[in-house]
């Protein structure tokens, strides 16, 4: 683009005849998604991942739904249930489902130690 139109009142004009129509419904839908996300943003913390993984779910079932609902395009079925598996497997995540089936795997031997041979506490070797 030429500088000439890369000037302010270039670029308001543009504005003005692109994006000004549907300045009032990008209001309107940006108080619907603030009124929508509340609880989210409400109940967000910084020190672990669950948070994380609870706007993250919100996200995707907003999308499965919002997707399955309108029904724009061929394949939109699959895109969902693929959704749904992620959704599926963060919950698995969050309930440390994967976390005990680590647990399967580790071997540990138990000792049963004295500093004179005689048996009073467990250590894990």
């Amino acid at each position: 683009m030429s500088k000439e139109y890369n000037e302010w009142y270039w670029k308001l004009y543009r504005w003005f005849k692109w994006d000004a129509k549907h300045f009032h419904r990008d209001i309107a839908q940006g108080f619907k998604n603030l009124w929508k996300w509340l609880p989210i943003v409400w109940k967000d913390r910084d020190w672990d991942d669950h948070f994380i993984f609870e706007a993250l779910k919100f996200k995707l079932k907003n999308t499965a739904d919002y997707l399955a609902k309108h029904d724009r395009y061929k394949g939109v079925e699959d895109d969902v249930r693929y959704i749904k598996i992620c959704e599926k497997l963060i919950q698995r995540i969050q309930d440390d489902y994967y976390q005990m089936e680590y647990q399967d795997y580790i071997v540990e031997k138990m000792h049963i130690v004295n500093g004179r041979g005689r048996c009073f506490r467990f250590c894990w070797f």
